[in-house]
């Protein structure tokens, strides 16, 4: 997640996960250990396992709309956590609110294939999956 934010030159960020404030918390230090300036981050309060895979695209795409009201000068929002399905809210997410969405899944699909060589590019799947090339900051 960190490097796909990084290569869309986003460091101001508003953050949707599944989890719980303990967990968000810990989630924020990361980030803000990492450089990003966290704006917002609210989450779903999941603590029961294989619940997130539960939340619709509507529900995530509620979700990322309260977080990008929060924080509005965000220049890209973050969906953490691998349960959650996120391949089309993403995309949703980025029509509705203009700026570029990275989530755990699709992100980590996008470095691994970038280790082996390939591009990572999946067209038609919201900013990080599109891109070619590291934004300049």
């Amino acid at each position: 997640m960190v490097e796909g934010l990084r290569h869309l030159g986003a460091n101001k960020i508003g953050v949707c996960t599944a989890y719980s404030d303990e967990i968000n918390d810990r989630l924020r230090e990361f980030l803000a250990a990492e450089g990003f300036d966290v704006l917002a981050l609210e989450g779903f309060d999941i603590k029961e396992f294989g619940a997130a895979s539960k939340k619709s695209d509507e529900d995530i795409v509620e979700l990322a709309g309260k977080v990008r009201a929060e924080a509005p000068q965000a220049e890209s929002l973050l969906i953490s956590c691998g349960g959650l399905r996120t391949l089309e809210a993403g995309r949703r997410v980025e029509e509705k609110h203009g700026v570029p969405v990275v989530s755990s899944t699709e992100s980590a699909y996008w470095a691994a294939v970038r280790m082996i060589g390939e591009s990572g590019r999946y067209p038609g799947y919201g900013k990080l999956l599109e891109s070619r090339e590291p934004a300049t900051h």
